[in-house]
Parts: structure tokens; sequence; C-alpha cells
């Protein structure tokens, strides 16, 4: 195939991107500040991210992916398009880019992909679900006719699929995931709390004490928001066991995913998957006790892939080098003049 190829996992909390002959070449926050009356992009990923709650009414910070799907298409064909001209700007051939989308996209969301990436100068375009992705990148071998289940938790889903001679052979996509975690903690803590944080905070409270289970020794942190009523800044300090009980909604919709994907399979290919497991990719499956979780909850053994939020990028490095043999199961590029 002529043209360098890269990979983009396009995410709701985060964008990584692989291009041929390098590698992973960032991983950083889905997050843009602009001029807010040009349009202007003034930062980009962790630099953006900080200015979260803290920018005067000038800039605005955009998240340009919205439950793993396009939610401002101007914005990001402008960050695709800056990202694609640093590796083919030498080239006089337009880059190939596979995409990492969710299981369960409409045709008009797959579409605007394919109008986003043409927009930002790609000579071909393939795109690839998430989880399929992966199975790729977690190493799992499923050529055989053995099934093996695949729940990618993102920021803004989580895809659940069973894959078997290198194709999928059932999928849900579950809007369900690790920004909505996020977005529970801030609803608690206002509603039973008076308490109001910004979502930098309540990233934080999540990463440091949340959790899928109740765990057997509570721990606590001490974090500033403000008092709803009076207004006034204060420090408060939030349990593991409240945030347990706050995501606990959005964990068992997960949960509910996983159970309806083995209600939808043949009877031997559930059998493969008690055998051989579920793997978990995805940031959100690093989610304290999310691994022990889903495998009371199931019955099945649960394992978290290694770099369990790379492997969907590392998944579409290593679709570059097989598209060929990946055409049988409908992955192919797309030409745009």
């Amino acid at each position: 195939m002529t043209g360098i190829c890269i990979g983009i996992d396009f995410g709701t909390s985060n964008m990584t991107a692989y291009v041929e002959g390098r590698g992973i070449v960032f991983s950083r926050p889905a997050v843009v500040s602009c001029d807010a009356y040009t349009g202007k992009i003034l930062a980009v990923g962790e630099e953006a991210l900080a200015m979260t709650g803290r920018t005067p009414s000038s800039i605005k910070i955009i998240r340009p992916f919205s439950d793993g799907v396009v939610s401002d298409f101007d914005i990001t064909a402008a960050m695709v398009r800056d990202f694609t001209e640093q590796f083919s700007r030498f080239s006089i051939l337009k880059p190939n880019i596979i995409a990492g989308v969710p299981s369960q996209m409409t045709g008009l969301e797959k579409k605007a992909i394919f109008d986003l990436l043409s927009m930002s100068g790609a000579g071909r375009v393939c795109v690839m679900e998430h989880a399929y992705a992966a199975a790729l990148g977690a190493d799992i071998a499923f050529s055989r006719p053995c099934g093996t289940m695949i729940l990618d938790i993102g920021g803004g889903t989580a895809d659940i699929a069973v894959v078997t001679m290198d194709s999928i052979a059932a999928s849900e996509t579950v809007r369900s995931a690790s920004e909505n975690f996020t977005q529970d903690i801030m609803r608690y803590l206002r509603r039973e709390r008076d308490i109001e944080v910004g979502y930098l905070t309540a990233e934080h409270i999540k990463r440091v004490i949340g959790g899928a289970v109740v765990r057997s020794e509570e721990i606590a942190l001490v974090s500033k928001g403000r008092n709803v009523v009076t207004g006034s800044p204060i420090h408060f300090e939030i349990t593991s066991t409240e945030v347990f009980w706050a995501i606990k909604e959005h964990v068992d919709l997960i949960l509910s995913g996983v159970k309806k994907i083995f209600s939808s399979v043949s009877p031997e290919l559930s059998a493969d998957i008690f055998e051989n497991g579920i793997v978990l990719t995805g940031n959100g499956s690093l989610l304290y006790g999310m691994d022990a979780f889903l495998e009371s909850s199931t019955g099945v053994p649960v394992r978290i892939a290694k770099e369990p939020g790379l492997c969907v990028a590392k998944g579409l490095g290593k679709a570059m080098h097989h598209i060929g043999k990946l055409k049988k199961s409908g992955y192919e590029f797309s030409y745009f003049e």
C-alpha cells in the first residue's frame, strides 16, 4: 500500500495515535482549548485539560468526542489534519488512516468519521471496531474456531465482543464508561453533600479511591470544592464507599452488557468464554476491583491486558500489516479522490 499508514483511536477521554514504522507516537487527553471568537485552536491534550474550569470567557474548552463519536466536527478535523501533516508533509501521497470506533456505530456516525478523515487529508480510510482492535492489541489468538470475550472500557463507551476465526461473532456497545463514573461523582456530591466540584477534582477522586467493589478497608480522601448553599470554597472528606455507591449504576450497566452478550451467543461459544475468560482493555478497566467484580458476577475468569489503555492503538498498528488478510472480515480501505 502506498502512503504512510496511521492508526487513530478516537476516544472520549483520550486520543491515541500509531504511525507505521514509529509505533505509538502519542496518547493524550481528547481535550482542546480554542478562541471563543475565532475558533483558533490554542492548546491540545494535557495543556488544554489543565485549563478546564480555569479559563476566561474568551477561551472555550471543547471535548471533540462524546460517547465515542464525533461531537465537534470542525475542531476534530483540525486536530487530525494538524497531526497527519506532521508525519506526511514530506510525502506527495496522502496518508492511509485506520480509525478505531465503537462497535455499534450507526451508518450515519460511520459516515461522519469517513467525511471527517477525508476532510483531514486522508487518501484512504478504514474503520475498525474498538473491541476488534483491542483483541489484536492484547495479543489474543482468535484465528481458530474458539471464542474469547473482549471488554474495552473507554471514556465514553464500553465495547464488548466475542471474537473467533478472525471475526466478531457478537458485539454490544454500552454507553457507560469511565467518563460516566466521573460525572456520577460530581452529581453525587452536589445532590447528597451540597458540594460542587469540577471535572478535574472528580476525576482525581475516581482515580484515587474509586472502585467497582467495596474495599475491605475503607479509605478516604480530602479534596476541595464549593458549598452550593453559601458559595464558599471548602475542604471536604469523601470515602471510597461513597464513591462506590455513586458510580454503581454505571458499573452495573457494563455488567448487563456482558450478560447480554452471553445470552446472544451459541452454547459452544459460551463454553469457550468460560474456558478462555474475559480480557479487559481500556483505561476504564483500571478502576479498582473491576476485574474482581466481573469475575464474581459472571463466574468467568477475568484478566486485564498489558497496557490496557494502549491496546486499541496497538491493534490498529497490527492491522496495518494484515489488512489484506482482514479483508474477508470486511476491513478494507475506502479511497478518496
